[in-house]
C-alpha cells in the first residue's frame, strides 16, 4: 500500500489512512464477506462509506490535499509537511484516531444488505478488481485475496466520491511487484525508502532502480490526462447513495469501462518494465 500514501502517490486525494483502514476492515470481516457473497460486500461498503465520513468530518476533509494543505511535489510543500513538525504531528495524531475508531468496529456486527438481484447484477462490476484481475492475467503480477477485498474502492473509496478505484488497482498492481513490506524491513531501511521515495517526487528524470512513486507518479499523471481528473465523484459527477446505484452506473458507463481498461494497460506496462 505504499503508493495510496499521500493521496495516491502522494498526489493529494484520498488520504491513505482512509484506503487503508477500508482495506482493514474488510480483512476484519473477511469471513462473513466470503460466506454469505454480495449482502455481506454490500454491507461492508456502507461501513467503508461510514468510516470514510467519520474521518472527513472529524479531520476536516479525507483528501490529503485538503487535510495537509501541502504539495509533495515541491521542495517547499514537503519541507513546509515535515517543519516545524505540525502538519506531520497532526497526520500522526489523525492515525492514532483512526486505529481507535477502526477498533470499535470489532464490537459492531457486520450488516447485511439487500441488492437488487436482477440478471443485470448478478455479477457486480468492480473498479479496482476488474483492474488487478487484467494486470495479472497479462503479466501474472497479483494477489488474490487483495482481488477478493479490493470492492471497497468502489466509487472511491466507499462511494465517497474520493480517489478512483481504478487508478488504486493500477497503483496496488505497481506496489505488489515493488511496493515496501514493512513488516520484513529494519526502521532505517523504512526510514531511507521514504525518503528516496520523497526526492523521486521531485525529479521528472528516470531512476536506475524502479521505486514506487517514481513509477506510479507516470500513472497517475497518464490517468490524469486521460480521465481529466483522479477522483470519482469528479470523473463520473455522481455521488453514489448504496451499492445498487453504483452498480448502475457503473455497468452502463462506456467512460468509467475505458479508464479501467486504460488504468489495466497503463499499469501493466510498468509491470513489465518493472520486474
Amino acid at each position: 500500500f505504499t503508493g495510496l500514501e499521500g493521496g495516491v502517490v502522494a498526489t493529494g486525494s484520498t488520504c491513505g489512512v482512509v484506503s487503508g483502514g477500508a482495506i482493514g476492515l474488510a480483512l476484519s470481516y473477511y469471513d462473513e464477506i466470503m460466506e454469505k457473497g454480495i449482502p455481506a460486500q454490500a454491507g461492508l461498503l456502507a461501513l467503508v462509506g461510514e468510516y470514510a465520513k467519520w474521518f472527513g468530518e472529524n479531520y476536516g476533509s479525507s483528501l490529503c490535499r485538503e487535510r495537509s494543505g501541502v504539495d509533495f511535489y515541491t521542495t517547499m510543500g514537503q519541507l513546509r509537511y515535515f517543519m516545524p513538525g505540525d502538519k506531520v504531528s497532526k497526520c500522526l495524531w489523525h492515525i492514532r484516531g483512526a486505529i481507535r475508531y477502526l477498533y470499535s468496529f470489532r464490537q459492531k456486527e457486520l450488516p447485511m444488505m439487500e441488492v437488487q438481484s436482477d440478471e443485470k447484477h448478478d455479477e457486480p462490476i468492480h473498479c479496482a478488481q476488474l483492474v488487478l484481475k487484467g494486470i495479472k492475467e497479462q503479466t501474472g503480477i497479483g494477489d488474490d485475496l487483495l482481488e477478493q477485498l479490493s470492492f471497497v474502492f468502489d466509487g472511491g473509496i466507499g462511494l465517497q466520491g474520493g480517489a478512483c478505484g481504478a487508478l488504486a488497482g493500477a497503483i496496488l498492481s505497481v506496489n505488489l511487484l515493488i511496493g515496501m513490506n514493512v513488516r520484513d524491513m529494519k526502521y532505517s531501511e523504512i526510514l531511507k525508502a521514504f525518503a528516496v521515495g520523497h526526492k523521486n517526487l521531485l525529479t521528472d528524470k528516470l531512476v536506475e532502480k524502479p521505486e514506487p512513486f517514481n513509477v506510479g507518479k507516470e500513472i497517475v499523471k497518464n490517468f490524469k490526462e486521460e480521465a481529466g481528473a483522479i477522483e470519482c465523484q469528479t470523473i463520473t459527477g455522481q455521488k453514489f447513495s448504496d451499492w445498487s446505484g453504483f452498480q448502475d452506473f457503473i455497468s452502463s458507463s462506456d467512460k468509467c469501462s475505458g479508464l479501467i481498461e486504460f488504468a489495466k494497460d497503463q499499469a501493466s506496462i510498468a509491470v513489465e518494465k518493472c520486474a
